[in-house]
Protein backbone atom coordinates (compact mmCIF):
# COMPACT_ATOMS: atom_id res chain seq x y z
CA UNK A 1 0.00 0.00 0.00
CA UNK A 2 1.23 3.59 -0.66
CA UNK A 3 2.02 5.24 2.40
CA UNK A 4 3.03 8.58 1.48
CA UNK A 5 1.25 11.50 -0.39
CA UNK A 6 2.64 13.29 -3.18
CA UNK A 7 2.62 17.07 -2.92
CA UNK A 8 1.24 18.56 -5.87
CA UNK A 9 2.88 22.16 -4.89
CA UNK A 10 6.18 20.87 -5.19
CA UNK A 11 5.81 19.95 -8.75
CA UNK A 12 5.40 23.82 -9.36
CA UNK A 13 8.66 26.45 -9.33
CA UNK A 14 8.21 28.49 -6.05
CA UNK A 15 7.97 31.81 -8.36
CA UNK A 16 5.20 30.52 -10.32
CA UNK A 17 3.40 29.19 -7.14
CA UNK A 18 3.50 32.83 -5.45
CA UNK A 19 1.94 34.31 -8.42
CA UNK A 20 -0.75 31.64 -8.57
CA UNK A 21 -1.30 32.51 -4.71
CA UNK A 22 -1.11 36.23 -4.83
CA UNK A 23 -4.15 37.10 -2.93
CA UNK A 24 -3.87 33.71 -0.92
CA UNK A 25 -4.47 34.47 3.03
CA UNK A 26 -2.96 31.43 5.70
CA UNK A 27 -6.26 33.18 7.63
CA UNK A 28 -8.83 32.60 4.69
CA UNK A 29 -7.82 28.76 5.17
CA UNK A 30 -7.60 28.58 8.77
CA UNK A 31 -11.49 29.69 9.16
CA UNK A 32 -12.55 26.65 6.94
CA UNK A 33 -9.94 23.68 7.63
CA UNK A 34 -7.98 21.92 9.89
CA UNK A 35 -4.50 22.92 11.18
CA UNK A 36 -2.94 19.85 9.77
CA UNK A 37 -4.36 20.31 6.22
CA UNK A 38 -3.80 24.01 6.07
CA UNK A 39 0.01 23.23 7.03
CA UNK A 40 -0.33 20.87 4.05
CA UNK A 41 -2.18 23.15 2.10
CA UNK A 42 1.28 25.67 2.13
CA UNK A 43 3.95 22.89 2.26
CA UNK A 44 6.27 22.63 -0.81
CA UNK A 45 7.79 19.74 0.77
CA UNK A 46 7.47 16.43 -2.18
CA UNK A 47 6.62 13.56 0.31
CA UNK A 48 3.98 13.70 3.36
CA UNK A 49 3.86 11.16 5.42
CA UNK A 50 0.14 9.11 5.68
CA UNK A 51 -0.93 8.66 9.10
CA UNK A 52 -1.29 5.16 10.25
CA UNK A 53 -4.98 5.81 11.33
CA UNK A 54 -5.62 6.86 8.09
CA UNK A 55 -4.14 4.17 6.30
CA UNK A 56 -6.23 1.93 8.20
CA UNK A 57 -9.45 3.65 6.78
CA UNK A 58 -8.04 3.29 3.36
CA UNK A 59 -7.55 -0.32 3.50
CA UNK A 60 -11.04 -0.78 4.96
CA UNK A 61 -12.81 1.35 1.89
CA UNK A 62 -11.15 -0.95 -0.25
CA UNK A 63 -7.86 0.79 -1.27
CA UNK A 64 -5.51 -0.09 -3.15
CA UNK A 65 -8.30 0.06 -6.46
CA UNK A 66 -7.25 -2.35 -9.68
CA UNK A 67 -6.02 -1.27 -12.96
CA UNK A 68 -7.84 -3.40 -14.86
CA UNK A 69 -7.25 -4.03 -18.99
CA UNK A 70 -10.24 -3.49 -20.96
CA UNK A 71 -10.05 -6.76 -23.48
CA UNK A 72 -13.46 -6.24 -24.59
CA UNK A 73 -13.16 -2.28 -25.47
CA UNK A 74 -10.34 -2.97 -27.11
CA UNK A 75 -11.67 -5.67 -29.61
CA UNK A 76 -14.84 -3.71 -29.87
CA UNK A 77 -12.97 -0.55 -31.00
CA UNK A 78 -10.51 -3.04 -32.91
CA UNK A 79 -7.60 -0.95 -31.58
CA UNK A 80 -4.08 -2.00 -31.38
CA UNK A 81 -4.02 0.32 -28.40
CA UNK A 82 -3.74 -1.13 -25.39
CA UNK A 83 -6.22 0.11 -23.10
CA UNK A 84 -6.00 0.44 -18.75
CA UNK A 85 -8.76 1.32 -16.47
CA UNK A 86 -8.03 2.77 -12.78
CA UNK A 87 -11.34 1.09 -10.75
CA UNK A 88 -12.01 4.05 -8.62
CA UNK A 89 -15.69 3.16 -8.66
CA UNK A 90 -15.14 0.18 -7.14
CA UNK A 91 -14.54 1.42 -3.56
CA UNK A 92 -16.83 1.29 -0.87
CA UNK A 93 -18.36 4.44 -0.95
CA UNK A 94 -18.80 4.26 -4.83
CA UNK A 95 -16.13 7.12 -6.07
CA UNK A 96 -12.44 8.11 -5.35
CA UNK A 97 -13.86 11.06 -3.17
CA UNK A 98 -13.41 9.22 -0.10
CA UNK A 99 -9.79 9.28 -0.59
CA UNK A 100 -8.98 13.30 0.20
CA UNK A 101 -12.27 13.23 2.70
CA UNK A 102 -10.18 10.63 5.30
CA UNK A 103 -7.65 12.73 5.88
CA UNK A 104 -9.26 15.96 6.49
CA UNK A 105 -11.64 13.88 8.80
CA UNK A 106 -9.36 12.53 10.54
CA UNK A 107 -7.26 15.83 11.18
CA UNK A 108 -10.48 17.71 12.10
CA UNK A 109 -11.29 15.02 15.16
CA UNK A 110 -7.72 14.81 15.99
CA UNK A 111 -7.95 18.65 16.53
CA UNK A 112 -11.50 18.68 18.73
CA UNK A 113 -13.64 19.78 15.56
CA UNK A 114 -17.24 18.24 16.45
CA UNK A 115 -18.66 18.68 12.72
CA UNK A 116 -18.28 18.52 9.01
CA UNK A 117 -19.52 21.39 6.70
CA UNK A 118 -19.53 20.22 3.05
CA UNK A 119 -21.04 21.22 -0.38
CA UNK A 120 -21.83 18.80 -3.21
CA UNK A 121 -22.79 18.59 -7.18
CA UNK A 122 -23.31 15.32 -8.52
CA UNK A 123 -23.50 14.07 -4.45
CA UNK A 124 -19.97 12.12 -4.49
CA UNK A 125 -18.10 14.42 -2.35
CA UNK A 126 -21.37 14.18 0.21
CA UNK A 127 -21.27 10.77 0.57
CA UNK A 128 -17.52 10.60 1.16
CA UNK A 129 -17.93 13.45 3.47
CA UNK A 130 -20.92 11.72 5.24
CA UNK A 131 -18.69 8.29 5.81
CA UNK A 132 -15.46 10.27 6.67
CA UNK A 133 -17.19 11.89 9.09
CA UNK A 134 -19.30 9.00 10.73
CA UNK A 135 -15.73 6.66 10.78
CA UNK A 136 -14.29 9.86 12.53
CA UNK A 137 -16.81 10.41 15.30
CA UNK A 138 -18.08 14.00 13.54
CA UNK A 139 -21.29 15.09 12.69
CA UNK A 140 -21.99 15.91 8.91
CA UNK A 141 -24.30 18.53 7.01
CA UNK A 142 -24.60 18.63 3.52
CA UNK A 143 -25.64 21.28 1.01
CA UNK A 144 -26.46 19.63 -2.04
CA UNK A 145 -26.64 21.47 -5.08
CA UNK A 146 -30.88 21.27 -5.98
CA UNK A 147 -30.86 20.20 -9.56
CA UNK A 148 -28.83 16.92 -8.27
CA UNK A 149 -30.86 16.91 -4.23
CA UNK A 150 -34.13 16.89 -6.71
CA UNK A 151 -32.52 14.24 -9.41
CA UNK A 152 -29.90 11.95 -7.80
CA UNK A 153 -32.07 10.76 -4.90
CA UNK A 154 -30.29 7.41 -4.02
CA UNK A 155 -26.82 8.86 -3.35
CA UNK A 156 -28.95 11.90 -1.03
CA UNK A 157 -30.33 9.00 0.79
CA UNK A 158 -26.74 7.24 0.59
CA UNK A 159 -25.36 10.50 2.99
CA UNK A 160 -28.46 9.83 5.39
CA UNK A 161 -27.66 6.12 5.53
CA UNK A 162 -24.02 7.31 6.79
CA UNK A 163 -25.86 9.79 9.26
CA UNK A 164 -25.43 13.31 7.35
CA UNK A 165 -28.22 15.85 7.06
CA UNK A 166 -28.74 17.10 3.79
CA UNK A 167 -29.65 19.84 2.38
CA UNK A 168 -30.68 21.54 -0.91
CA UNK A 169 -28.80 24.52 -2.09
CA UNK A 170 -29.82 27.32 -2.17
CA UNK A 171 -31.53 26.61 1.47
CA UNK A 172 -33.38 28.34 3.94
CA UNK A 173 -30.65 27.76 6.62
CA UNK A 174 -28.60 30.32 5.53
CA UNK A 175 -29.21 34.41 4.31
CA UNK A 176 -26.74 33.47 1.14
CA UNK A 177 -29.34 30.51 0.46
CA UNK A 178 -32.33 32.99 1.21
CA UNK A 179 -30.89 35.35 -0.12
CA UNK A 180 -30.48 33.56 -3.52
CA UNK A 181 -34.13 32.16 -3.24
CA UNK A 182 -35.06 35.37 -2.63
CA UNK A 183 -33.93 36.35 -6.61
CA UNK A 184 -35.45 33.67 -7.58
CA UNK A 185 -32.54 31.05 -8.81
CA UNK A 186 -33.64 27.22 -8.39
CA UNK A 187 -31.09 25.23 -9.91
CA UNK A 188 -28.43 26.59 -7.71
CA UNK A 189 -23.96 25.35 -8.04
CA UNK A 190 -21.54 23.99 -6.38
CA UNK A 191 -19.78 27.31 -6.27
CA UNK A 192 -23.00 28.74 -4.19
CA UNK A 193 -22.91 25.84 -2.13
CA UNK A 194 -19.74 26.63 -1.63
CA UNK A 195 -20.67 30.24 -0.37
CA UNK A 196 -23.30 28.58 2.06
CA UNK A 197 -21.00 26.40 3.88
CA UNK A 198 -17.99 29.09 4.19
CA UNK A 199 -21.33 31.35 5.71
CA UNK A 200 -22.19 28.47 8.50
CA UNK A 201 -18.97 27.51 9.04
CA UNK A 202 -17.96 31.19 9.84
CA UNK A 203 -20.84 30.84 12.32
CA UNK A 204 -19.43 27.91 14.41
CA UNK A 205 -15.84 27.58 15.33
CA UNK A 206 -16.44 23.84 15.98
CA UNK A 207 -17.34 22.89 12.43
CA UNK A 208 -14.82 22.73 9.16
CA UNK A 209 -15.41 21.97 5.86
CA UNK A 210 -14.60 18.78 3.59
CA UNK A 211 -13.03 20.26 0.47
CA UNK A 212 -13.76 17.96 -2.08
CA UNK A 213 -11.83 19.59 -5.09
CA UNK A 214 -10.13 22.67 -6.16
CA UNK A 215 -7.86 23.14 -3.48
CA UNK A 216 -4.05 21.63 -3.71
CA UNK A 217 -4.01 19.81 -0.10
CA UNK A 218 -7.57 17.99 -2.04
CA UNK A 219 -5.26 16.88 -4.90
CA UNK A 220 -2.23 16.15 -2.80
CA UNK A 221 -4.33 13.52 -0.81
CA UNK A 222 -5.71 11.27 -3.90
CA UNK A 223 -2.40 11.41 -5.70
CA UNK A 224 -2.41 7.76 -3.41
CA UNK A 225 -4.51 7.12 -6.71
CA UNK A 226 -1.68 8.00 -8.82
CA UNK A 227 0.88 6.32 -6.79
CA UNK A 228 -1.07 2.92 -7.34
CA UNK A 229 -1.06 2.85 -10.54
CA UNK A 230 2.26 3.69 -11.20
CA UNK A 231 3.30 0.68 -8.84
CA UNK A 232 0.38 -1.41 -10.77
CA UNK A 233 2.32 -0.29 -14.51
CA UNK A 234 6.01 -1.13 -12.82
CA UNK A 235 4.46 -4.40 -11.98
CA UNK A 236 3.19 -5.64 -15.69
CA UNK A 237 6.19 -3.76 -17.06
CA UNK A 238 4.09 -0.91 -18.70
CA UNK A 239 4.81 2.57 -19.23
CA UNK A 240 1.94 4.82 -20.41
CA UNK A 241 1.79 6.68 -23.44
CA UNK A 242 -1.45 8.92 -22.92
CA UNK A 243 -3.45 9.28 -19.56
CA UNK A 244 -6.88 10.49 -19.41
CA UNK A 245 -8.87 11.45 -17.02
CA UNK A 246 -12.76 13.84 -16.38
CA UNK A 247 -12.15 17.10 -14.66
CA UNK A 248 -14.60 19.48 -12.84
CA UNK A 249 -12.86 20.99 -10.39
CA UNK A 250 -9.72 18.37 -10.80
CA UNK A 251 -9.64 16.62 -7.50
CA UNK A 252 -9.11 13.28 -9.37
CA UNK A 253 -7.77 14.12 -12.63
CA UNK A 254 -4.95 15.76 -10.29
CA UNK A 255 -4.55 12.74 -8.23
CA UNK A 256 -4.38 10.22 -10.98
CA UNK A 257 -2.07 12.41 -13.51
CA UNK A 258 0.20 14.23 -11.50
CA UNK A 259 2.07 11.38 -9.99
CA UNK A 260 2.17 9.89 -13.68
CA UNK A 261 3.23 13.47 -15.15
CA UNK A 262 6.03 13.40 -12.87
CA UNK A 263 7.20 9.89 -12.92
CA UNK A 264 6.86 9.48 -16.90
CA UNK A 265 7.30 12.64 -18.25
CA UNK A 266 9.73 11.81 -20.76
CA UNK A 267 7.79 9.09 -22.11
CA UNK A 268 4.40 10.49 -22.04
CA UNK A 269 2.84 11.38 -25.61
CA UNK A 270 -0.42 13.17 -23.91
CA UNK A 271 -1.75 13.86 -20.85
CA UNK A 272 -5.43 14.57 -21.87
CA UNK A 273 -8.33 15.89 -19.05
CA UNK A 274 -11.97 16.07 -20.55
CA UNK A 275 -14.49 18.51 -19.61
CA UNK A 276 -18.50 18.87 -21.00
CA UNK A 277 -19.14 21.55 -23.67
CA UNK A 278 -21.62 22.71 -21.60
CA UNK A 279 -19.18 24.50 -19.09
CA UNK A 280 -15.99 24.75 -20.84
CA UNK A 281 -13.89 26.16 -18.18
CA UNK A 282 -10.44 24.78 -19.65
CA UNK A 283 -11.33 24.65 -23.06
CA UNK A 284 -12.94 28.37 -23.32
CA UNK A 285 -12.61 29.71 -19.88
CA UNK A 286 -10.05 32.72 -19.02
CA UNK A 287 -6.87 32.28 -16.86
CA UNK A 288 -6.95 34.62 -14.54
CA UNK A 289 -7.58 35.74 -10.79
CA UNK A 290 -11.28 34.54 -10.03
CA UNK A 291 -13.23 33.72 -6.92
CA UNK A 292 -13.58 30.10 -5.76
CA UNK A 293 -17.18 30.55 -4.71
CA UNK A 294 -20.13 31.64 -6.09
CA UNK A 295 -20.50 35.23 -4.07
CA UNK A 296 -16.90 36.46 -4.33
CA UNK A 297 -16.35 36.24 -0.92
CA UNK A 298 -13.12 33.36 -0.84
CA UNK A 299 -9.83 34.84 -1.88
CA UNK A 300 -8.74 35.05 -5.56
CA UNK A 301 -6.74 32.25 -7.09
CA UNK A 302 -5.12 32.02 -10.42
CA UNK A 303 -6.93 29.35 -12.76
CA UNK A 304 -8.84 29.44 -15.61
CA UNK A 305 -12.36 29.94 -15.14
CA UNK A 306 -15.98 31.20 -16.61
CA UNK A 307 -16.96 33.70 -13.61
CA UNK A 308 -17.26 32.97 -10.65
CA UNK A 309 -21.05 34.15 -10.85
CA UNK A 310 -21.56 31.92 -13.94
CA UNK A 311 -24.86 30.06 -13.86
CA UNK A 312 -23.77 26.27 -15.00
CA UNK A 313 -27.19 24.65 -17.03
CA UNK A 314 -28.75 21.61 -15.03
CA UNK A 315 -27.13 18.14 -16.59
CA UNK A 316 -26.31 14.90 -16.10
CA UNK A 317 -22.49 14.91 -15.11
CA UNK A 318 -23.45 17.23 -12.22
CA UNK A 319 -19.63 16.96 -10.89
CA UNK A 320 -18.39 19.22 -13.92
CA UNK A 321 -20.72 21.73 -12.78
CA UNK A 322 -18.20 24.12 -11.68
CA UNK A 323 -16.85 27.39 -13.05
CA UNK A 324 -13.23 27.02 -12.11
CA UNK A 325 -10.41 24.64 -12.44
CA UNK A 326 -7.95 23.60 -9.73
CA UNK A 327 -5.16 26.19 -9.87
CA UNK A 328 -2.56 22.99 -10.55
CA UNK A 329 -4.24 21.78 -13.12
CA UNK A 330 -5.11 25.15 -14.92
CA UNK A 331 -1.23 25.83 -14.46
CA UNK A 332 -0.18 22.73 -16.45
CA UNK A 333 -3.31 23.20 -19.07
CA UNK A 334 -1.68 26.96 -19.45
CA UNK A 335 1.64 25.64 -20.38
CA UNK A 336 0.77 23.33 -22.40
CA UNK A 337 1.58 20.12 -20.91
CA UNK A 338 -1.59 19.03 -20.57
CA UNK A 339 -4.28 19.15 -23.26
CA UNK A 340 -8.11 19.81 -22.19
CA UNK A 341 -10.82 18.65 -24.39
CA UNK A 342 -14.65 19.44 -24.36
CA UNK A 343 -17.11 17.23 -25.64
CA UNK A 344 -20.84 17.06 -26.05
CA UNK A 345 -23.22 15.52 -23.30
CA UNK A 346 -25.16 13.15 -25.17
CA UNK A 347 -22.08 11.39 -27.13
CA UNK A 348 -20.62 11.42 -23.81
CA UNK A 349 -23.51 9.51 -22.36
CA UNK A 350 -23.53 7.26 -25.39
CA UNK A 351 -20.38 6.19 -25.29
CA UNK A 352 -20.78 5.43 -21.44
CA UNK A 353 -23.98 3.35 -22.39
CA UNK A 354 -21.98 1.28 -25.07
CA UNK A 355 -19.09 0.43 -22.44
CA UNK A 356 -21.56 -1.06 -19.87
CA UNK A 357 -22.78 -3.29 -22.61
CA UNK A 358 -19.22 -3.76 -23.35
CA UNK A 359 -17.06 -3.94 -20.04
CA UNK A 360 -20.32 -4.66 -17.87
CA UNK A 361 -19.38 -1.39 -16.01
CA UNK A 362 -22.00 1.60 -15.49
CA UNK A 363 -20.15 4.29 -15.08
CA UNK A 364 -20.61 7.93 -13.17
CA UNK A 365 -21.54 10.25 -15.50
CA UNK A 366 -18.79 12.41 -14.98
CA UNK A 367 -16.26 9.57 -16.50
CA UNK A 368 -18.49 9.12 -19.55
CA UNK A 369 -15.99 11.81 -20.88
CA UNK A 370 -13.23 9.72 -20.20
CA UNK A 371 -14.47 6.62 -22.22
CA UNK A 372 -15.70 8.93 -24.54
CA UNK A 373 -12.32 10.59 -25.20
CA UNK A 374 -10.82 6.79 -24.98
CA UNK A 375 -13.08 6.54 -28.34
CA UNK A 376 -11.87 9.31 -30.14
CA UNK A 377 -8.49 8.50 -29.35
CA UNK A 378 -8.12 5.05 -30.49
CA UNK A 379 -9.36 6.67 -33.89
CA UNK A 380 -6.30 8.75 -33.66
CA UNK A 381 -3.42 6.47 -32.36
CA UNK A 382 -2.19 3.20 -32.68
CA UNK A 383 0.01 0.74 -30.51
CA UNK A 384 -0.33 3.32 -27.35
CA UNK A 385 -0.70 2.39 -23.57
CA UNK A 386 -3.51 4.28 -22.80
CA UNK A 387 -4.36 4.51 -19.14
CA UNK A 388 -7.38 5.91 -17.79
CA UNK A 389 -9.45 6.55 -14.48
CA UNK A 390 -13.24 5.70 -13.88
CA UNK A 391 -13.78 8.26 -11.50
CA UNK A 392 -17.21 6.49 -9.92
CA UNK A 393 -19.92 4.45 -9.99
CA UNK A 394 -22.53 5.24 -12.36
CA UNK A 395 -25.12 2.49 -10.29
CA UNK A 396 -26.37 5.56 -8.26
CA UNK A 397 -26.82 7.53 -11.17
CA UNK A 398 -29.13 5.45 -12.93
CA UNK A 399 -32.01 8.30 -12.38
CA UNK A 400 -29.59 10.60 -15.04
CA UNK A 401 -29.09 7.48 -17.48
CA UNK A 402 -33.11 7.03 -17.13
CA UNK A 403 -33.70 10.66 -18.23
CA UNK A 404 -30.91 10.70 -20.96
CA UNK A 405 -32.24 7.59 -22.05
Amino acid sequence: MVNQWLNVRSLIPEYDLQQIYRYESINEYLKFHPVSVVEHAKSIEKWIDIPNPVLKSYKMIGRQTPLVRAYRLENQLKTNNKIYLKREDLLSNGSFKITSALPQAYYGALEGKTSVLTETAAGQTGVAAALAARLNGLDCKVFMVRTSYELKKLRRLMMEMYGAEVLASPSEQTNTGRALIAKGESNGSIALATSEVMESISENSYSFNIAGSLLDFVLTYNTVVGLEVIKQLDKEKVQPDIIVGCVGGGSSFGGFALPLLDHYKDHLTQVICTESSSIPTLTKGTYGYDHPDGEGVGNKLLMYSLGYDFKPPAMHASGLRYHAASPIVSYFVNRGVIQAKAYDEKEAMLSAIDFSRTEGVIASPESSYTIHAIKKLCQEYDNKNIVAVITGNGQLDLESYGVFL
